[in-house]
């Protein structure tokens, strides 16, 4: 399960490369291949971040249980979460502020510059949530192979 969030997040991360390279090439006919590419792709995003806290959450309250509420690992638990989170809305965050504005650039109520300075942000976002959730996930995996051996 940790693999295909962290490659869903990286899938993520390549559709915003794609998106910026048929954004700038994009004419007036193909804007509609640009914006059916940039909703997969920030439905993507927000589905990876969301369920890597959901992931967190779950294996998280499956230690307490099978730690017998193990005070080390209640508060390695509670890290994880408390550095993932963060990391996770941020991304979750930039994407859709990034997807609406791009309506507006769409409608000519946006300046571009603030579509594409917005799009350099969730590419940040994602490539820095996906650093900390490796992270966090390598050690949520010693963890589970500590207590959740069956």
């Amino acid at each position: 399960m940790a693999q295909a969030l962290l490659i869903s997040t990286l899938i993520t991360i390549a559709g915003l490369i794609v998106i910026i390279v048929m954004g700038f090439r994009a004419t007036p006919a193909h804007v509609a291949d640009h914006i059916i590419v940039a909703l997969v792709t920030v439905v993507v995003g927000l589905f990876s971040q969301s369920m890597t806290m959901f992931f967190f959450i779950g294996t998280g309250k499956e230690l307490k249980e099978k730690s017998d509420q193990d005070a080390t690992v209640v508060q390695q638990t509670k890290a994880f979460k408390s550095r993932v989170f963060p990391a996770a809305m941020w991304a979750m965050t930039a994407i859709m502020v990034t997807f609406i504005t791009g309506g507006g650039v769409g409608s000519g109520k946006t300046p571009v510059w603030v579509h594409d300075a917005l799009t350099a942000i969730s590419i940040a976002m994602f490539v820095r949530a996906y650093w900390i959730q490796i992270r966090a996930m390598n050690e949520n995996a010693t963890l589970m192979e500590r207590y959740l051996k069956e």
